[in-house]
């Protein structure tokens, strides 16, 4: 059989952890490929998923890749890299529990990177002592409090048995005939690499799902940002031999010459490193996730998922007034928010791939952590310009001189009142209108002549400063 004729479709696989999404693939799964079922030597010890495993089988004439992220919660991120790979998802539940926390964020991860198809697979029916039928109904309740709805397709199974699979495989058959695949074939090649190991005496081997273009052998390609080339000596297609591999493909490629020792997730192979920004600033819009119940504060830390890397840091959210943006606040009610976002470190974004997900890994595992997803609006070489406003509380001095309404504590001199003539002041006076003797009294000015004002009330001066982000 040559596989490469086969269509390629990427299943992302998510769950709670022990909910034996690993056993649902291994049982499914005809081809494992280097980096499949728990190959990190960890996992052996540990007795858990803690890296993406790709595992495959033939269904029809598709090729179906099984993309495997931990479960476990302090592994999220990992799982959060798998994302903009797949086509559609599993979502595995543990029939015995129902969905946990990290099938919360699972679903929020899938549901923010666009991904519409799901298909919910109920597994350990072996040890389930209640009613299937009721257990059900109930997961079709959870679901329908979400954007997939209660109709989502369930089935029923037991990986370690083996019961229930090949209607399941009928199930992710019928999801994958809807799906309106498009592979960017035409173009740059784009190939986010997910693992890479050295062969003695054949080189480098990095293996990566080609998002776009056509690979052939004998080209050469840049891997970026670690500036080290080389010529591809082979291609494999889970295990099998070819000469080209187009947008879709999972593949292995040999390169000689590339220092293995420089490489990390997050690296991409290409023709064209010019498809690529590399930066630390960036300007977005978000669309926080409903679910997310905490406010997002000027300069809250958070964790950035672009392409297969996630990364720390701190992001600021502004609303617009002109073209001014001034320094807010975002509560959990507030859907949809502009804001800059200051990574850690320069990270490769891909100039025409413009959604990363957003979460905050800081707080408990026992809540939801994922924030949501964010557009990428501009990239920024320097630290751009806000603002945000000074409240200054100064209280009136006395209220019936024939001079006017005279203030105190907003300057502390004749030339600091001086700075101030004609700044606006918080209802119910207007302005400062003049100063007043020698140690910074000013006179303000009153929205009513017959307003009631006594000596002690505050007087509140609210200023517009400028300032850049990397010296606040």
């Amino acid at each position: 059989m040559d596989i490469s004729k086969k269509v390629p479709v990427h299943v992302g696989l998510f769950g709670h952890i022990d909910s034996g999404k690993t056993a649902v693939a291994a049982s499914l799964s005809d081809i494992i490929s280097t980096a499949g079922i728990d190959a990190h030597p960890q996992s052996k010890e540990r007795g858990i998923t803690i890296d993406i495993g790709f595992t495959s089988f033939i269904l029809d004439e598709y090729l179906v890749t099984l993309v495997d992220g931990p479960g476990h919660a302090d592994l999220i991120k990992i799982s959060a890299s798998s994302v903009e790979i797949i086509d559609c998802a599993l979502i595995v539940i543990d029939i015995n529990k129902g969905p946990q926390v990290q099938t919360g964020e699972h679903l929020i991860m899938v549901e923010s990177l666009n991904i519409e198809n799901i298909i919910v697979i109920l597994n350990k029916i072996d040890l389930f002592k209640g009613n299937i039928e009721e257990e059900i109904q109930k997961i079709r309740r959870f679901f329908g409090s979400t954007s997939f709805g209660s109709n989502v397709p369930i089935f029923t199974v037991s990986a370690k048995n083996k019961i229930g699979l090949e209607e399941l495989k009928k199930g992710i058959s019928k999801t994958i005939d809807k799906l309106n695949l498009k592979r960017e074939i035409v173009g740059d090649i784009i190939i986010p690499i997910d693992h890479y190991f050295p062969i003695k005496g054949i080189g480098a081997i990095l293996t990566g799902t080609l998002l776009k273009g056509q690979l052939k052998l004998n080209q050469t390609l840049e891997i970026i940002p670690i500036k080290s080339s080389g010529r591809v000596k082979n291609i494999q297609i889970f295990h099998q031999n070819v000469e080209t591999a187009k947008a879709g493909d999972r593949i292995g490629i040999n390169i000689k010459g590339i220092d293995i020792k420089k490489l990390y997730r997050g690296c991409y192979a290409t023709n064209n490193p010019k498809a690529f920004d590399y930066c630390d600033i960036i300007e977005v819009k978000v669309n926080n996730h409903k679910l997310f119940t905490r406010k997002t504060s000027f300069g809250t830390q958070v964790h950035i998922t672009i392409g297969m890397l996630t990364i720390v840091g701190f992001i600021y959210p502004y609303y617009e007034m002109g073209e001014k943006r001034i320094q807010t606040t975002v509560s959990n009610k507030d859907h949809g928010f502009k804001a800059v976002i200051l990574l850690n470190e320069k990270v490769l974004i891909r100039k025409k791939k413009h959604v990363i997900l957003l979460s905050r890994l800081d707080l408990p595992p026992t809540t939801l952590r994922i924030m949501g997803s964010a557009e990428i609006l501009k990239i920024h070489y320097d630290s751009p310009l806000f603002f945000k406003y000074k409240i200054k509380k100064g209280f009136i001095k006395n209220p019936d001189h024939n001079q006017g309404i005279i203030c105190s504590g907003l300057a502390q001199s004749a030339v600091g009142a001086k700075k101030i003539i004609g700044k606006d002041l918080e209802p119910p006076f207007t302005k400062v209108l003049n100063t007043f003797g020698t140690k910074g009294s000013i006179i303000v000015g009153i929205e009513k002549d017959n307003e009631l004002v006594k000596k002690g009330d505050p007087v509140y001066l609210k200023e517009l400063r400028s300032f850049h982000l990397k010296n606040i």
